[in-house]
């Protein structure tokens, strides 16, 4: 699955600015952003194609899980309880035409 690969190159990527940081300076923080922004910005740079296929695995995985029986039980129940009890905004869009606050345009 690429999402792995891709999430596994950022994690390296951050590692190396991390500790070639963290070796120059001992400021933590300062070796955290430098590791971020460096994990960041050359995945982005220089992987658009394995991200772009990193985030299709991980919509496919989650556009597989099914959701369960009592939610599309309960869904269609609501759907079924507000059918016909609101207005449709077409059909109040159609009678308001031409008219503003029950006036009538003058044209």
């Amino acid at each position: 699955m690429k999402f792995w690969l891709y999430t596994a190159l950022r994690f390296l990527l951050f590692g190396v600015g991390f500790f070639i940081t963290i070796f120059f300076t001992d400021n933590v923080f300062y070796a955290l952003a430098v590791g971020l922004v460096t994990g960041f910005a050359l995945t982005y740079l220089f992987t658009p194609k394995l991200r772009q296929q990193a985030s299709e695995d991980l919509m496919r995985a989650l556009d597989s899980r099914k959701r369960n029986k009592v939610a599309t039980t309960d869904a269609d129940a609501e759907d079924a309880y507000t059918d016909g009890r609101f207005a449709d905004p077409e059909d109040l869009q159609h009678h308001a035409k031409g008219e503003q606050n029950g006036v009538e345009d003058a044209k």
